[in-house]
């Protein structure tokens, strides 16, 4: 099984925030350290330096030689540190030995050779295992400028460590401090931003089952807003669809109780009917009970399909109207001919293309000349019409939107009850019509879920219904 990959926004804002921080601290620790050596190193070169100009101060011209006049108390000054060790040599022009310490020589034979540019250079090296730091200095004898010496000065490094680490220390132990704190700062800020958080996660999960209100209520910072506000889109939603199933349920089972207890009756009557004469009636009466079941099946499953929280089920695409709604008529030609009635279907001749369901719209136009044939009378007229309404003439290349009409001669639809049609169950009073009051409520849904327009106007001369649909359409011409 794959584990799930899960990350922490405590973690990932730790570190985010301490991982710079630590490194910020490294460098400043690093180039503390090189700048603490830089400033030692000239610090006590520019000491050892003096020192050898002090020896060279010594120098002195006897019998053609040069000579290094360095007098045991003068020696013991130079001498003098309790803590690093001194070493010097001194070489006349001809490169020869004229004063210094022994131990020294080894470290400075290597330099020797090179060749020396300046008036002092600077080396490191070790004595006795030591690390030295080694100043050379070319210099003139005193009151000689011709004669010139070679004076090399050692010192041992404590002193310098010392410092450097003196220096090191002051820096990276307040730096230290620095960083702890501000860990913790970091550590309780972190805490106390995602608090908002868990008063949401709380408030969440402190609900019962059927408790949908909005979270909206907790009182959440600014950032987290937008997901509050998804959590009570989604909460909407699903109460939506919850109260949608409340319903489809509520309608089914008040819908189906009573042609279903019909049905029972009609079939408890043929079971004990003892004249096979009236049998065949009692069939005919199931049969039509049983064909109006169905449709009002179908139709209350049509119904559950188009609900706002289930129009996400319907997949739309580019459907011209012309031959749905041909062929969708040409379905219902029986029907019309069992009542005498005149069902004709006037299509246009450019494509109506819409952005739509083709299942959705044959239902819709199945359901409007459904009920208009229903409700014209015997020997009537019911026309199917579909039409383009161009735009306006700056645009006139482009569509502006397709008009659906199902016009009849039949009774007509009281004024102050054509929005109550569209209304589930609703049907008008004084006709002898079957039906289950749901045709219209059906269309209402899909016009709704098409983005569409539906009305009822008087028909031609003030005799019938013309029932309107306007659908924007798809694409431009």
């Amino acid at each position: 099984m794959k584990k799930k990959n899960t990350s922490s926004i405590r973690k990932q804002l730790l570190g985010w925030l301490l991982i710079p921080i630590f490194t910020l601290c490294l460098v400043s620790g690093i180039v503390s350290y090189i700048i603490a050596i830089q400033i030692t190193t000239d610090a006590y070169d520019a000491a050892l330096s003096e020192s050898a100009r002090e020896l060279a101060n010594r120098l002195r011209i006897e019998e053609g030689q040069i000579v290094l006049d360095l007098p045991p108390a003068a020696l013991e000054i130079f001498k003098e540190d309790k803590v690093d060790k001194s070493y010097y040599l001194a070489f006349d022009d001809q490169g020869k030995l004229i004063g210094g310490d022994a131990d020294f020589f080894p470290s400075v034979s290597r330099l020797l050779t090179k060749p020396f540019r300046g008036i002092s250079r600077f080396y490191d090296g070790r004595i006795n295992h030591t690390d030295v730091r080694i100043a050379c200095m070319r210099t003139a004898v005193p009151d000689q400028p011709n004669r010139k010496a070679t004076i090399y000065v050692a010192e041992t490094v404590l002193k310098r460590q010392a410092l450097i680490n003196e220096i090191l220390g002051a820096v990276v132990v307040p730096q230290l401090c620095v960083i702890s704190l501000a860990t913790f700062a970091i550590w309780f800020g972190v805490a106390r931003g995602l608090a908002p958080l868990e008063s949401v996660r709380q408030a969440i999960a402190k609900r019962n089952p059927w408790d949908l209100r909005p979270v909206k209520e907790v009182r959440a910072p600014v950032e987290i807003q937008p997901l509050v506000s998804a959590i009570d889109d989604l909460l909407t939603r699903l109460n939506e669809d919850i109260e949608s199933q409340h319903r489809f349920v509520a309608n089914a089972a008040h819908q189906l109780r009573t042609p279903l207890a019909g049905l029972k009756t009609q079939i408890e009557l043929g079971i004990r009917s003892e004249d096979k004469s009236d049998l065949g009636n009692i069939l005919k009466q199931v049969n039509n009970s049983v064909d109006n079941v169905t449709r009002l099946v179908n139709q209350l499953l049509s119904l559950a399909k188009l609900e706002p929280a289930s129009a996400w089920l319907i997949k739309q695409t580019d459907v011209d109207l012309n031959p749905v709604i041909k062929e969708a008529t040409s379905d219902l030609v029986p029907a019309a001919v069992s009542k005498d009635i005149d069902l004709g279907f006037e299509g246009c001749e450019e494509a109506a293309i819409v952005k739509g369901d083709k299942s959705s719209i044959r239902e819709l136009v199945t359901n409007l000349v459904d009920n208009a044939i229903r409700y014209t009378q015997p020997g009537g007229k019911v026309t199917v019409k579909l039409a383009v309404i161009d735009a306006s003439e700056e645009q006139a290349k482009s569509l502006n939107a397709v008009d659906l009409s199902v016009e009849d001669n039949g009774p007509g639809i009281p004024l102050p009850e054509r929005e109550k049609v569209f209304e589930r169950f609703y049907r008008v009073l004084g006709n002898n019509v079957p039906g289950s009051g749901l045709g219209l409520a059906i269309v209402k849904e899909i016009v709704q879920a098409h983005d569409a327009k539906v009305w009822i106007d008087t028909g031609e001369n003030g005799i019938g219904t013309i029932t309107n649909v306007r659908f924007p359409v798809s694409i431009s011409k």
